[in-house]
């Protein structure tokens, strides 16, 4: 979707993947292309950190981690996720990635911690970090 408009049979195939409608698709798009400041049909984590929704939550390190370089599709497969329409197994796969710092397939104690101090920042001590990470994990 580098082009400046969306095909029709486009935003159709893209609403089926996403659980989105045709008018959220288009909708979507526009912004998207106002987000890409590079023109370049994927938006870098500049980017996306432009997104007044994304830049309020502490977990932006992560989700922009996941999504940098990404293509439009991807961009609407993600916001299709955390719409109240899509399925459950696909809002648990996302938030199991966000939370698998590592990548390695298990939600560990090392990633849990990374996602409780990006969560409450320097707020709480290392200490009392891991006991709460122990107690998560036990």
């Amino acid at each position: 979707a580098n082009t400046s408009s969306l095909l029709s049979e486009e935003i159709e195939e893209v609403a089926r993947e996403s659980n989105l409608s045709a008018r959220d698709i288009k909708s979507l798009y526009k912004r998207f292309q106002k987000l890409d400041r590079s023109k370049s049909g994927v938006l870098s984590a500049d980017d996306l950190t432009m997104i007044p929704e994304l830049a309020m939550n502490p977990l932006v390190p992560r989700v922009t981690e996941l999504l940098h370089n990404t293509n439009f599709r991807h961009f609407v497969n993600f916001l299709g996720v955390l719409s109240p329409n899509a399925e459950k197994s696909a809002k648990i796969d996302f938030a199991y990635r966000i939370y698998d710092v590592d990548g390695d397939g298990v939600i560990n104690a090392s990633d849990l911690q990374t996602i409780l101090r990006m969560m409450v920042g320097n707020n709480l001590q290392d200490e009392t970090l891991d006991e709460i990470t122990e107690m998560i994990i036990s």
